[in-house]
């Protein structure tokens, strides 16, 4: 079963997955020093501090390691996503201008039959694929409009010299749009595995907690000190899950607003 936490803090509203991701871990480590406060004296720690300093650089060596591979991974997901948004779009956006190529009166229900087929796939994309890829489901929404779209430039017939390079045109053009259809369609199941998320909570907490094993100075320092470390393990999270899931969320990092303006084909 795939690990859905991460799915489900990316998909909050952006207010709630700040305070969460930055509420939990300063929470966490307010609670874990108040604890070993009440555990162990200053002195204790004073003692452990030497070799505490050192093992927690260990630690947080392995967090900066497990942090750049979230963030990476997170970030080529979103940079892939984007691309694909763009190819697919830019595409359907060439096949919009081609379409007064066919010229003629003859084939006035031919270009009405293409700029219908732009706008109905641009609509089937935003009410039925933009859904499902917001909730990492499969979809097929878009498969009967594609399939209209793909014959009204593919089954039409060139009367001139002009028409027909057009024509070839049009033919890569529905091509790059399948292809980058299928790239989108299975973003939305690539995502960094479980099993790295868990290591990337568990690395984080550890992260957070280690750094009360040992102490010196005053106490509202350390305090001041564990907080801050929090934010910057929530901040980098945040990050990492809204890079990852670039679809979901009130505020997505990618946005339908590109097919929205497809739909406008006229």
């Amino acid at each position: 079963m795939e690990f859905s936490l991460p799915h489900t803090i990316a998909a909050l509203p952006s207010w709630l997955a700040i305070l969460l991701t930055a509420g939990v871990p300063v929470l966490l480590a307010l609670g874990l020093g108040h604890a070993m406060h009440q555990i162990f004296t200053p002195q204790e720690f004073a003692a452990n501090a030497q070799i505490g300093a050192v093992k927690y650089g260990f630690v947080v060596e392995v967090y900066a390691v497990i942090a750049a591979l979230a963030l990476v991974g997170g970030w080529d997901i979103y940079q892939s996503a984007r691309e694909t948004v763009r190819q697919e779009t830019s595409n359907l956006y060439m096949l919009a201008l081609a379409v007064d190529s066919f010229a003629g009166p003859e084939l006035s229900a031919v270009r009405e039959e293409m700029r219908a087929s732009i706008r109905l796939y641009a609509g089937a994309v935003v009410t039925h694929d933009w859904p499902a890829m917001q909730a990492s489901h499969p979809s097929s929404g878009s498969e009967a409009a594609f399939q209209r779209l793909a014959r009204a430039f593919l089954d039409v017939e060139g009367r001139s010299d002009g028409s027909h390079s057009v024509k070839e045109n049009a033919v890569a053009w529905v091509a790059n749009v399948a292809q980058a259809r299928i790239e989108r369609l299975s973003l939305m199941s690539r995502t960094l595995s479980g099993l790295i998320w868990v290591l990337v909570l568990t690395v984080s907490v550890a992260t957070i907690s280690f750094q009360w094993f040992f102490g010196g100075g005053h106490v509202a320092l350390h305090y001041t000190m564990g907080a801050v470390i929090a934010l910057i393990v929530g901040a980098v999270l945040l990050v990492a899950l809204k890079l990852a899931f670039p679809f979901v969320g009130d505020q997505a990092l990618l946005t339908p607003r590109p097919y929205l303006a497809l739909m406008e084909v006229n």
